[in-house]
């Protein structure tokens, strides 16, 4: 299984606004019952379930000026549409003002530009069910 984990985004240039919304996110995520930070628990929750031989290896997204390609597709359109896809729930929340979760989301996008990096891991995990 693969799962990413939010905890694991950063990004040039650096952003309060956009640390701020990916938080927003990751609240709304847990209070509606899921986990936006799953993938730093992979291998222990295969360990509890009973699986053996659980192997966990980081898969890195990285994107660059050099990369414009990757920093469109992920950065822009994945992992900032994402995030931008909370912006009413995380207002109507009170976990941000329009102006300032509207400026999280410019400042994401700059990361997605030619001058911009962004860095996120996701969590390969095999594992071998006893049974």
């Amino acid at each position: 299984m693969i799962e990413g984990d939010h905890g694991s985004a950063f990004f040039h240039p650096d952003s309060a606004h956009a640390r701020a919304a990916i938080a927003h996110q990751v609240a709304l995520q847990a209070a509606a019952g899921g986990d936006a930070l799953l993938g730093r628990r992979l291998g222990p929750l295969l360990g509890e379930a009973g699986y053996g031989r659980v192997e966990v290896v980081p898969r890195t997204v990285y994107a660059d000026g050099a990369r414009p390609e990757l920093a469109r597709a992920f950065t822009r359109d994945t992992f900032t549409a994402m995030i931008e896809s909370v912006r009413d729930e995380a207002v109507a929340a009170g976990l941000a003002t329009p102006a300032d979760f509207d400026r999280a989301v410019a400042d994401l996008r700059r990361a997605a530009g030619p001058e911009g990096t962004f860095h996120y891991t996701f969590f390969k995990a095999t594992a071998v069910n006893p049974r």
